[in-house]
Parts: C-alpha cells; structure tokens; sequence
C-alpha cells in the first residue's frame, strides 16, 4: 500500500468499535438500550435518556447529503492534488449526522437532499475511511 499522506484518525478508545468495524465494510453506531437513540461518536451516557446501557449495532449506511463545501486551499499537504476537494455534512437514516467525503460523483454534482450510501475506503492496512457516494451510483 502506498503511503497516505492525509490525516488519519486515532483508533483508539469508546470510538474503536466504529473504526474496526469500517475496516471490514461494515458500519457500526452505539445504540441506547434503555430508548433506542443511535449516536456518534461513542459516549458513556445516552444524549436522550441519560442511560448507560449501549451497544454497538449495524447501521443501513443510507444517508441524506444535509450540507458541503469546497476547499480550495490544501490545509494538508496530501490534499494539494485533490484540489477542490470537498467535505459533506450527512444524517444517516439512523438520525446520527456526520462529517465525510462525497465520491462517485463530480463536486458540482452535489446537491443538498441527494440520497447517499455508504462507502468504505481502504486507506492504510489498519484505516478504513467512511464515505458516501450517489445512492444509484453505490453497489
């Protein structure tokens, strides 16, 4: 594999499940058992109930494309060749928001609302990034 010269997140702590679960293709988010909220990043207590008992289920990767932008300015040097790249803004049909890349599609193509699937992107032996692309354009 080739050196990924991009930040890479710490895979480490509550968030490990999350990240070793997206090395194997799978998307996973903590689940209150006491209400049944879904949440990321991981946390002791349920942001709805306050309770304590969770755990880590599948998630359907389905999400809706809520905001995005474009960056013109390469804050790290691995994004220089990737210019404009963007950053998106997604709620999962779980109700959990998060912050990706979209691909499988031109940046001018973005729309807000546009329906997205989860992808999952192989960036070093122990990384696996999450993205989304077009729902008809995901497998």
């Amino acid at each position: 594999m080739t050196e990924y010269k991009k930040p890479l997140p710490r895979i480490d702590g509550p968030n490990r499940p999350f990240w070793e679960a997206a090395r194997d293709g799978r998307l996973l988010l903590q689940r209150c058992l006491d209400c049944g909220t879904w949440r990321f990043p991981a946390a002791r207590y349920c942001p709805s109930c306050r309770g304590e008992r969770s755990e880590w289920q599948a998630a359907s990767g389905r999400a809706t494309l809520e905001s995005f932008c474009l960056f013109h300015k390469p804050y790290f040097d691995g994004f220089a060749d990737e210019l404009p790249y963007n950053v998106i803004q997604v709620r999962l049909e779980e109700g959990v928001q998060l912050f990706s890349n979209l691909v499988a599609v031109a940046n001018d193509r973005a729309a807000i609302g546009m329906p997205l699937q989860a992808r999952f992107e192989r960036v070093t032996d122990a990384v696996t990034l999450l993205k989304f692309a077009p729902a008809e354009a995901a497998p």
